[in-house]
């Protein structure tokens, strides 16, 4: 994860257009799941790669290094 104290404006942008795309995927499945034990554990789930992705080229922003494994 980013150093909060060495947020650059760059990473600030990345970090709010993700959150923001992550919640409207969240009320996208809210909306076709319905509510419930299944829907709380499949919206955890989705948050996993999202915010591995969004690390990813955070570290990008940091580091300038494209990571080496592809696990798509």
């Amino acid at each position: 994860m980013v150093n909060v104290s060495k947020v650059t404006p760059i990473q600030e942008y990345i970090i709010a257009r993700h959150s923001r795309l992550v919640g409207r995927i969240l009320d996208l499945m809210e909306a076709a799941v319905p509510e419930g034990t299944q829907c709380e554990k499949l919206k955890k789930l989705v948050q996993v790669p999202l915010y591995d992705f969004r690390n990813e080229v955070l570290k990008l922003t940091v580091d300038g290094e494209l990571p080496m494994n592809d696990e798509t």
